[in-house]
């Protein structure tokens, strides 16, 4: 009989961040770590297909070397590093990245809440974007009478791919060009999805960790119980489907700080937006008083005052830079303000007003003022009192150095109440996981 101490011997382990981790013979550190309940955060891997380390997200330090755990084999004493900062920083670079190459506006996409680059973004404390957008312009296939494939949001992780051929056993799908020119493509003659065999039941179909293929008739009716992401971080899911989870969403209280804390200068403004995060602001309600025991307001629609005091302790910006008089009032806060805080997507990442970023300037005022529907006496305004439009809409970053990034489309009472607390107590802002939305 073998002992118990003989069969602890022949036991085969390595480490992750110092934990002893079992092994069988041909397993990848990715599937003795999720077998562990370790996690490691990724986008191409699902343990029912073959691996293809294609997103680079689940690299970690192995033997010294930085390399992809879902394609590198577990060896008997391998030493891994899983949780450092460094690696952090690089797999928020790496998602960041994934945000600005395609499509990925959070308060349209019909698959918030049960997005993985969203769930990942969140879980890697990602409030920016950081880089400049591509404006990549991808074709939307809407020709399949049962689902929608919108290239833009594609994120390259081929997971359709392997499906497809692994799976469905059909080969619909697969992946061409390179940097920018990089896209999905259908396998038929006229490169339509309404050319193949492609169902709305097939594995292909659900498999995408993001908005790209999508079944007709089913966006935007996901429940708020079942937007998994709101609720669970992707550690703890991990790769079970967000649709198998169902809960009831449950309300919950921000304390409030009862401390006297010392009274700041506060300035605000709306600029290529919906004035949506102002009217958010709002929601505090009575706790609106308590604020205003803290802060003096300087320039802000809320009091209709025009300019800021030169020695502003913070100004909290929303809205998209979209033309020449946004960038006179940027300029003029970040002058005037010794913080600035980027307020809702549209200030981060550009918002609804960028996805005129695509089209030509002159296309978009020909279309609003000459040739829309039920225009009379068409003609484009050209009065001195107009700002001149910008050819793209910027996110703020891109124009001024700013300081905090504020997400949400738009951030709840809550996550004002929070970072704007966390400042007047002198502390660096730092928004919880419930806290933090891009929708």
């Amino acid at each position: 009989m073998i002992t118990m101490a003989k069969a602890r011997k022949q036991r085969k382990t390595f480490t992750i961040d110092d934990r002893e981790i079992p092994f069988k013979e041909g397993e990848t550190v990715m599937q003795a770590a999720a077998k562990a309940k370790i996690y490691i955060p990724h986008l191409c891997f699902n343990p029912e297909f073959t691996p293809n380390g294609s997103c680079k997200l689940c690299t970690c330090e192995i033997n010294g070397r930085k390399t992809s755990s879902c394609s590198t084999k577990a060896e008997q004493g391998m030493q891994v590093k899983n949780e450092t900062h460094e690696l952090t920083m690089m797999r928020r670079t790496l998602v960041q990245m994934l945000f600005v190459e395609g499509n990925h506006y959070c308060p349209f996409c019909e698959r918030s809440g049960n997005c993985q680059l969203q769930a990942l973004a969140y879980d890697l404390g990602m409030t920016d974007l950081h880089f400049p957008r591509f404006n990549a312009k991808r074709n939307v296939d809407a020709s399949h009478p049962d689902i929608m494939i919108d290239r833009n949001r594609c994120i390259f992780c081929e997971l359709c791919v392997r499906a497809s051929t692994e799976v469905d056993k059909k080969d619909i799908f697969s992946i061409a060009g390179r940097s920018i020119n990089k896209r999905l493509v259908i396998n038929s003659k006229s490169g339509d999805l309404k050319d193949t065999e492609m169902k709305a039941t097939d594995k292909s179909a659900h498999i995408c960790p993001v908005g790209c293929i999508i079944i007709k008739g089913e966006g935007f009716k996901t429940p708020i119980g079942q937007r998994i992401y709101d609720k669970h971080s992707i550690r703890d899911v991990g790769n079970i489907r967000p649709d198998s989870f169902i809960e009831e969403p449950s309300q919950t209280e921000v304390e409030k700080p009862v401390e006297q804390k010392k009274k700041i200068k506060v300035a605000s403004c709306s600029l290529a937006g919906c004035f949506g995060c102002h009217m958010s602001f709002l929601d505090l309600d009575e706790r609106i008083i308590e604020l205003l025991e803290q802060v003096e307001l300087s320039r802000s629609p809320l009091n209709d005052i025009k300019s800021c005091a030169p020695d502003c302790d913070l100004g909290l910006i929303e809205g998209g830079v979209c033309n020449t008089e946004n960038i006179e009032v940027l300029r003029h806060f970040r002058e005037s303000c010794r913080i600035i805080i980027a307020v809702g997507s549209c200030a981060i990442n550009g918002g609804v007003p960028s996805l005129r970023n695509s089209i030509d300037v002159k296309a978009c005022l020909d279309e609003s003022y000459i040739n829309g529907i039920g225009v009379v006496n068409p003609k484009i305004p050209t009065d001195k009192e107009i700002p001149y439009l910008l050819e793209k809409v910027y996110p703020i970053h891109e124009v001024i150095k700013v300081d905090y990034f504020l997400p949400g489309c738009p951030p709840s009472a809550d996550a004002f109440w929070k970072i704007l607390n966390d400042l007047l107590d002198g502390k660096e802002p730092e928004l919880p996981y419930d806290l933090l939305h891009f929708d």
